[in-house]
């Protein structure tokens, strides 16, 4: 248990890594570009246009790199959920295939019970007293042991063996 615990918070760790050095890179990207910038306006006479025009392909740029990882996000999700529809499928076939099974067996006990409640019948044992149990054992009625009708409970003595 430890070990998958370990290897999850490993993982947890290289995705943080993995993000901060994408954060990182970003920043030193957007560092670089706004340091460019200042450059172009510090000249006595700045082409303000061509300043817009690159904070304008800036932001595209920043967009589009953020539309390309939500289209990662979502193409990864949708793999995922038809992995998890195919594992649905498969479970829903296997419950029906368990379940027609399971009805044919109920039919062939229902077929065995009737056939052996039938042979034991010509066999003379009266199907009332059957008793199936998982082995299927006739097991007749236990007889309460007759007293002799001139002794009743009252009547023996205490030490009396009947």
């Amino acid at each position: 248990m430890e070990e998958k615990d370990g290897n999850g918070r490993d993982f947890v760790l290289e995705q943080e890594v993995k993000s901060l050095t994408e954060e990182l890179s970003q920043c030193q990207a957007d560092k670089e570009f706004v340091w460019s910038l200042w450059k172009r306006l510090q000249v006595a006479n700045p082409d303000l246009t061509q300043a817009v025009s690159l904070i304008v392909e800036r932001e595209r740029q920043k967009a589009e790199a953020k539309d390309r990882k939500v289209l990662e996000i979502l193409q990864a999700k949708d793999y995922r959920i038809q992995e998890l529809e195919q594992k649905v499928t498969g479970h829903q076939e296997e419950i029906s295939q368990l379940y027609q099974g399971r009805q044919r067996g109920d039919g062939e006990l229902d077929v065995m019970k009737r056939e052996l409640a039938a042979l034991r019948q010509r066999q003379g044992i009266p199907v009332g007293n059957l008793r199936f149990g998982t082995n299927f054992r006739w097991h007749p009625p236990r007889l309460k042991r007759a007293l002799p009708a001139t002794h009743s409970k009252r009547e023996r003595s205490p030490g009396a063996i009947a």
